[in-house]
């Protein structure tokens, strides 16, 4: 009987079976990509005094699934500190040193909130908050402000 090198049926099958994974792994991640890139959000200043600033947050969903976004914020961040209340959908989460913002955000729809509010202990004449998004979206959200 001569041997040959040609693989038998068992070796093929269990090949196929471990590629699979792979496969699954490979297609899912372009879906992931997507979703991220569906949520975009706007952070701007409602109004700004020597003391104070109210900002008002949007998240928007350019998808067709809901989004769950997390906002979050380091409480102290230069001469400002943090302060945060929910409005509509979104909670707020308080500790010592961040704001946690939660919310999700409807399939082909937006959530706007004045959820954080800034009060100075002694007032800057600018300055640069910024936090974290998840999902990521394509930049991380920040906000200038400018104390009169």
């Amino acid at each position: 009987m001569e041997e040959t090198n040609a693989p038998d049926r068992r070796s093929v099958l269990r090949a196929a079976v471990w590629s699979a994974p792979v496969i699954a792994v490979v297609a899912a991640t372009p879906l992931a990509a997507a979703s991220t890139q569906a949520l975009s959000w706007t952070w701007t200043a409602q109004m700004i005094t020597s003391q104070q600033a109210q900002t008002n947050f949007t998240a928007t969903n350019s998808s067709d699934e809901p989004i769950d976004v997390v906002f979050v914020a380091p409480r102290s961040q230069g001469e400002v500190e943090l302060y945060g209340y929910g409005v509509g959908s979104w909670a707020i989460t308080l500790t010592s040193t961040t704001v946690v913002c939660t919310a999700t955000i409807p399939a082909q729809g937006s959530s706007t909130t004045p959820f954080l509010g800034y009060f100075t202990r002694t007032p800057p004449t600018t300055e640069v908050l910024v936090g974290s998004l998840t999902p990521s979206g394509s930049s991380v959200p920040n906000l200038t402000l400018v104390f009169t």
